[in-house]
């Protein structure tokens, strides 16, 4: 009887379970709540990173951080593009030198 007993409270618990999880779908199905606005293929540059949208699910990365990291990067790129111009400035045409050939006894 007590085994009964048992049977029957073990199934009425998993039928409870069953009752609170759903039919085992534990995620809810992707639904797009904006378009996502992705890198382009060819360069980026910083404009492209103030402009990245990535599309929001329940499970993912904590958007503060995701946009922490974008506005580092954005500023980074940033700083770079302005390094790359002030040294090209410098060097207003770089040709290469000729190259030597090296004399038989070097070898």
């Amino acid at each position: 009887m007590f085994v009964v007993f048992v049977a029957v409270g073990a199934a009425v618990l998993f039928v409870a379970v069953l009752l609170v999880l759903g039919r085992g779908d534990l995620l809810q199905p992707e639904t797009p709540e904006a378009e996502a606005r992705l890198l382009p293929d060819d360069g980026v540059e910083p404009a492209d990173l103030e402009e990245l949208r990535f599309s929001v699910v329940q499970r993912g990365y904590r958007m503060d951080q995701v946009d922490t990291v974008l506005d580092r990067l954005g500023r980074e790129l940033h700083r770079r593009d302005r390094r790359i111009a002030d040294l090209e400035a410098r060097v207003p045409s770089a040709e290469p030198l000729p190259r030597r050939r090296p004399a038989a006894d070097e070898h």
